[in-house]
């Protein structure tokens, strides 16, 4: 890790789907990378989940009309839907920022290789917020049918959206819809978010800033029905690593590239955000902004024969991006939640709504 950086600073917070609106805001047993043996790593917090106050609302959407959101969609919808930007408004206070916290970015190179493991399992989540418009965020595969991104993108801390529908290995680039999305357009059937993002009206940083979006099945050009994972694989997912890692964070900030082609940062330089008391939130240097919220963040990225060390799982989704800070670009981070245990009960929740869901 990198020695300290002395700073001082002040911060303000934001959620990253893509509009500055202020949100108040997968794993089975095959897929979950744990840290189960003798380990050089610190330990993190064995402290027991505070007890959870009586959620608001309910934590699982379902679609009736997956016809309806599909036709939605069209290549105008698509281009006008703007950035949801959670924000970070309490704020204290890189290359890196104000926040001292070292990083490296880059569109994806080759910029081809969004259709190629292991950039394809991450793709383009569109959506609706029921009277205020159309909004974007990223999202990743984590089970056959099972996508992960923020809650922050499925629901407000008040309330659901809904119009998800899910474009892995996504290119706004391109000049036709075909090319834009060479693997499909996935239409959401159920979506979950954790019962503390309700209780805690999706206020950030948040200990559970993720949630799953379960997505129907599809044929492409008249053959058997497929599920979103054999078109564009699955990661697996480990909790318990967010507090101390390397992180490749993949998604599609309107910052760059007027949010069409996915961005990659790197970062291990992390802290505990400055002033919070919840516990199970970390924020990593990226110069990411709106609509790269709900974007995975992957441990061990890459291809090839595992790595050395304790955590040895290629391309483990460890959190999601969740929000940044309002001191316009100064700070230079992302936070995101742990991945806990909270995040496989909504996991296993959305396996068991559907056979074959995961």
């Amino acid at each position: 890790m990198h020695a300290q950086k002395s700073h001082t600073f002040r911060r303000r917070l934001i959620p990253l789907a893509t509009v500055a609106l202020t949100l108040g805001a997968m794993v089975g047993g095959a897929q979950l990378a744990t840290n189960n043996g003798a380990s050089a790593k610190p330990t993190a917090s064995s402290a027991a989940l505070p007890a959870a106050a009586a959620p608001t609302g309910s934590t699982v959407a379902v679609n009736k009309n997956a016809d309806a959101t599909t036709a939605y969609w069209t290549k105008a919808k698509t281009k006008a839907a703007e950035e949801l930007i959670p924000t970070r408004t309490d704020a204290q206070g890189s290359s890196y920022g104000t926040a001292a916290l070292d990083f490296t970015r880059s569109r994806i190179t080759p910029q081809s290789a969004n259709i190629s493991a292991p950039y394809r399992t991450t793709g383009k989540i569109f959506f609706t917020q029921p009277g205020v418009g159309d909004f974007q965020c990223s999202g990743a595969v984590v089970g056959a049918r099972v996508v992960i991104t923020a809650a922050h993108c499925i629901n407000s801390g008040h309330g659901f959206y809904t119009n998800w529908v899910f474009i892995p290995a996504y290119d706004g680039s391109k000049p036709t819809l075909a090319t834009q999305r060479p693997l499909g357009t996935w239409t959401w059937a159920s979506a979950e978010i954790p019962t503390n993002w309700l209780t805690t009206n999706g206020s950030l940083p948040n200990a559970t800033d993720f949630g799953a979006i379960v997505f129907g099945d599809q044929s492409f050009s008249g053959g058997p029905l497929l599920k979103l994972y054999q078109k564009a694989g699955k990661y697996p997912v480990a909790t318990g690593h967010l507090f101390d890692t390397h992180v490749t964070m993949l998604g599609y900030p309107c910052n760059f590239d007027s949010c069409n082609i996915m961005q990659r940062v790197d970062s291990s330089d992390h802290r505990v955000p400055p002033g919070y008391t919840g516990g199970n939130a970390y924020e990593y240097g990226s110069d990411m902004t709106g609509g790269s919220s709900g974007g995975p963040w992957l441990e061990n990225f890459g291809t090839g024969a595992a790595p050395q060390g304790s955590w040895t799982t290629r391309n483990a989704v460890v959190g999601v991006t969740s929000y940044i800070y309002t001191d316009g670009g100064a700070s230079l981070i992302e936070g995101a939640s742990q991945l806990d245990s909270r995040w496989t009960t909504v996991y296993n929740n959305r396996c068991a709504a559907a056979a074959g869901n995961c």
